[in-house]
């Protein structure tokens, strides 16, 4: 019995041995695949090597110049001087209308051309922000060509350090 055990056990375990050494034929579809990508992207690298720092100095200005622009605000003119009030109580009542008057047509006055001051900002920021976004989405369009992993997905795009180093040093042992 124990003869029959020991030549079962033998026998599975040289089973297992060869399935094993069957299941070791080479490299599965999806390890040459990656292989194939790993390469491609260790060419590109080196193909775009020349222009990559030019690409993403460009990149990070336009991108500064956009935030920049939306961190703008509009600052108005100074308005009219108001009326002192120690100034006032020494004018008569009849000085003191007329001063009041005088003051509040230059309030409406700035306040008219405060209008139209900011509509005028309104339209060349929209226009100014407009433009930095062409800008920096051309730039995003010209490092995408390089490589899509050097730029996050954000509406905004950021660089990523680390696929930006990659880049820099083409070694082929960052693209393993």
């Amino acid at each position: 019995m124990r003869p029959r055990r020991l030549m079962a056990a033998l026998v599975v375990v040289a089973l297992l041995a060869g399935a094993q050494l069957g299941c070791r034929r080479g490299p599965s579809e999806l390890e040459r695949r990656q292989a194939q990508e790993r390469q491609r992207g260790l060419e590109a690298c080196r193909r775009h090597r020349a222009v990559l720092p030019q690409r993403l100095a460009r990149f990070t200005a336009d991108r500064q110049a956009l935030v920049a622009l939306q961190a703008e605000s509009y600052r108005p003119a100074a308005g009219p001087r108001p009326l002192d009030p120690e100034e006032q109580s020494r004018l008569t009542i009849y000085d003191q209308q007329s001063e009041q008057e005088q003051y509040d047509q230059a309030l409406a006055a700035w306040q008219e051309r405060e209008q139209g001051r900011r509509a005028a900002w309104r339209a060349r920021q929209r226009q100014r922000l407009q433009q930095a976004e062409q800008r920096l989405a051309a730039s995003a369009v010209e490092l995408r060509a390089v490589s899509a992993e050097l730029l996050d997905a954000a509406p905004v795009p950021s660089l990523r350090p680390e696929a930006v180093a990659r880049h820099r040093d083409c070694r082929p042992e960052a693209f393993r």
